[in-house]
């Protein structure tokens, strides 16, 4: 049965328990905030091309180093949706998927070769 994916509309920092289908478009470089953790930007896609920010923090960067690869896509669930602070907002109610230890990060590919012999 073909997974039931919720589009990056519909997610919110009430959203708890979902699964969507991502691809990472641009990811940069980690970087240090003065007081403040380290921290790298993403910024995700789905299907609708709908997008939404991203980031990790402190040692998940390096957790998920290569679990979330520029241009990859990825069925991701339950990570944490918080709201953008207006301050760092491109737009109104603007949300961002914070990458922690509760999401779930499956790579996702229609390429048999990409999967190895």
């Amino acid at each position: 049965m073909k997974p039931e994916y919720k589009p990056l509309k519909e997610l919110n920092d009430k959203t708890l328990k979902y699964k969507t289908k991502v691809k990472v478009i641009p990811k940069s470089s980690p970087q240090q905030s003065p007081n403040k953790p380290r921290y790298q930007r993403l910024l995700f896609k789905d299907d609708e091309g709908f997008t939404m920010k991203g980031a990790l923090f402190d040692s998940d960067i390096e957790k998920y180093a290569e679990a979330l690869e520029r241009k990859g896509e990825y069925e991701l669930s339950n990570a944490m949706i918080s709201a953008v602070p207006p301050q760092h907002a491109s737009k109104p109610n603007e949300y961002s998927i914070i990458i922690n230890a509760r999401a779930q990060i499956s790579p996702l590919t229609t390429d048999a070769t990409a999967l190895g012999p």
